[in-house]
C-alpha cells in the first residue's frame, strides 16, 4: 500500500523598509544550506499560518513584525520528498534587532530592484515579482503664513523653502518605480510635483479626490483605489494627518495599501 505523503504548512514574510536608495528587502543566509532566502519556517500545532510567518520571522531575524497583505504561496516538495506550502506576507519590520544563530548566520537589507537576483531559488523571487509597488504620499510642501494670503487660498504658492522641497522629491524618488503623480488642484499641492513630473517626463494628474476639506475618508477611499499602483500623490495635511499621523510638509510617506488600511513601510524627511 502506498503511503501518502503529509502535507507540511510554512509561512514566512517579505519584509521591507525604505532604504537611501528606495525599497529595500530582507534576504536572510542559512550556513545548513548555503542559501539565501526569505525568512520562513514550518507550522507548529494549532497554529494559524499568520502566526507561524510572525513566530518565523523573529526566530530568524530577531524582527518583530506586522503583517501587510498575503502574497501567492509557493508549492514544492521538501528534501524528503514531501509536499510542501509556504504561505507569505509583506511585513513591516517593528521592533529588534539581528543576532547571527544557528540557522541563520547573516541577514542582509538589498535594493527591492536587485533583490531577486539575489535569491538562491526562483520560487522566492516569484514571490518577490507578486509584491504590489509602495503608495508614495507627500504632503505639500512649505508654502508660507495661510493667514497672510489674501485670496483664493487654492492658489497659495510654494514659498522659497517650499520650492527647495519640489526639487528636492526628484532625487529623493529616484530609486522609486512611478508610473503616475496625482495631484490635489490646489497650486501648493501641484507645484510639488512639478519637478518630479517633468524628470520623469509623467502627466501631472489632478483630483478632486486630494483637495484641501474633503475629508480623511474621501482621501482614504482614493489612496485605496491605488492599491498596487506605483504612484506619487501629494495632498493636504488636514486630510493626511489624521490617516498618517503627524507628517511635515514636503516629507513623503510610503504606504502599502493593505485592506481597508494604510501601512506605513517607512519615510522620508522633506528636502
Amino acid at each position: 500500500m502506498a503511503l501518502t505523503s503529509e502535507l507540511v504548512r510554512a509561512a514566512g514574510g517579505v519584509l521591507r523598509r525604505v532604504g537611501p536608495s528606495g525599497i529595500e528587502v530582507l534576504l536572510v543566509h542559512r550556513p545548513r544550506y548555503d542559501d539565501w532566502t526569505l525568512p520562513k519556517g514550518k507550522a507548529h500545532a494549532g497554529e494559524t499560518a499568520e502566526e507561524t510567518a510572525v513566530r518565523e520571522v523573529a526566530e530568524e531575524t530577531g524582527l518583530r513584525a506586522h503583517l501587510g497583505i498575503e502574497l501567492p504561496s509557493v508549492h514544492y516538495r521538501d528534501r524528503h520528498g514531501r509536499p510542501k506550502v509556504v504561505r507569505y506576507w509583506t511585513m513591516r519590520p517593528d521592533s529588534g534587532s539581528f543576532e547571527p544563530h544557528d540557522e541563520v548566520d547573516e541577514i542582509r537589507w538589498v535594493p527591492a530592484a536587485v533583490a531577486g537576483s539575489q535569491l538562491s531559488y526562483e520560487r522566492d523571487a516569484e514571490v518577490l515579482r507578486a509584491v504590489p509597488p509602495p503608495l508614495l504620499v507627500v504632503r505639500h510642501g512649505s508654502a508660507g503664513d495661510r493667514n497672510e494670503w489674501d485670496a483664493d487660498d487654492a492658489g497659495r504658492p510654494l514659498d522659497e523653502r517650499g520650492r527647495r522641497q519640489a526639487d528636492a522629491l526628484v532625487d529623493q524618488l529616484s530609486g522609486f518605480e512611478l508610473d503616475r503623480i496625482v495631484s490635489s488642484p490646489f497650486d501648493r499641492c501641484v507645484q510639488t510635483v512639478e519637478p518630479l513630473a517633468r524628470a520623469r517626463k509623467l502627466e501631472l494628474e489632478m483630483s478632486e479626490d486630494l483637495a484641501e476639506e474633503v475629508g480623511p475618508e474621501r482621501v482614504r477611499a482614493f489612496l485605496l483605489s491605488l492599491a498596487r499602483e506605483a504612484a506619487v500623490v501629494c495632498g493636504h495635511g488636514p486630510e493626511l494627518v489624521p490617516l498618517l499621523g503627524k507628517t511635515k510638509k514636503g516629507a513623503i510617506v510610503v504606504v502599502e495599501a493593505a485592506g481597508e488600511g494604510l501601512n506605513e513601510i517607512g519615510r522620508l524627511p522633506p528636502g
